[in-house]
């Protein structure tokens, strides 16, 4: 059983994936459009209800939500 991956360091499983399909990276920006859209429309709706009081609050959760879910991908 001669591996050429294995003695060069790499084990068997090391080969380099492919890139996804157009099809794909072009769902996943339709699925973080509707993300933002989401997070920005539940932000619209919380700045409505407590006023200029909360908008720093706010803002800066919805860009942690949005960032910490954006990273994970």
């Amino acid at each position: 059983m001669d591996d050429t991956n294995t003695a060069a360091g790499l084990g068997p499983d090391s080969r380099p994936t492919p890139a996804p399909p157009e099809e794909t990276s072009q769902r996943r920006r339709l699925v973080d459009l509707a993300a933002l859209l989401a997070l920005l429309g539940v932000t619209a709706v919380v700045y409505l209800t407590v006023g200029d009081a909360g908008f720093t609050v706010i803002t800066s959760a919805v860009v942690g939500l949005y960032g910490t879910w954006r990273a994970r991908r």
